[in-house]
């Protein structure tokens, strides 16, 4: 029988951040679409064309994850760690906040982005903690458990903004206020959930280098 791993406070924390920006990807496979539709709908926009620009704005947010994903990944090995990480955080979080203020559909993409691109920064700097607070024998368990609570803790603030959403006019809102306020349930959770991490988490381990340019992340790929 195997021996119970009692998690650590700084091992909790980890595990909880996942659980916090989960909840911003469970929106946008589920309900940020849907709400993207609707404005470009009420501006007139043709369907053909809303749903083209849908897809650049995935496929822009991929290749800039892409592009500034070796960037991050030095930044990471550096000193300053966590406070790269609080900004990333604050763009994904701050920008999910933001989508509900949208003016039009073509902002929104923008906004879109930033919080795309906000969110899977975060996840580089986020990943290079784990040596850190975990020892290896440990560090594949925590993982998967920050995977497992991730998608099971997501669904709790959700839950509260499909009821929202579904039935607005049961709390005096409208359609558009419904969403909004869900965007502002997501973005509270997500940085709730990042505070016991930012708390705890003090980095002990990091690079020094004289030559701090940024082309030097790409010349560590080759």
């Amino acid at each position: 029988m195997k021996e119970k791993m009692n998690l650590t406070a700084l091992e909790k924390s980890w595990i909880l951040y996942d659980v916090g920006n989960s909840a911003f990807i469970l929106l946008v496979s589920t309900l940020i679409p849907i709400y993207f539709n609707s404005l470009a709908t009420a501006a007139g926009v043709h369907e053909d064309l809303y749903l083209s620009y849908w897809g650049y704005a995935g496929s822009l947010a991929t290749v800039l994850v892409a592009l500034l994903g070796p960037v991050c990944g030095t930044l990471a090995d550096r000193k300053m760690k966590k406070t790269f990480f609080l900004l990333a955080l604050l763009l994904g979080a701050a920008g999910c906040a933001a989508l509900g203020l949208a003016p039009g559909w073509f902002s929104f993409l923008g906004i879109f982005i930033l919080a795309r691109v906000g969110y899977s920064s975060s996840l580089v700097f986020y990943d290079s903690m784990l040596p850190e607070i975990s020892k290896d024998a440990r560090m594949d368990k925590v993982s998967s458990l920050g995977y497992a609570f991730g998608y099971i803790g997501s669904v709790i603030p959700f839950i509260l903004c499909l009821i929202l959403v579904l039935m607005p006019g049961t709390f005096g809102l409208t359609q558009g206020s419904a969403m909004v306020i869900a965007f502002l349930i997501t973005a509270a959770w997500w940085i709730g959930c990042t505070v016991p991490l930012l708390r705890r988490y003090h980095q002990t381990a990091f690079v020094t280098a004289q030559n701090s340019r940024l082309l030097d992340s790409f010349r560590q790929l080759g």
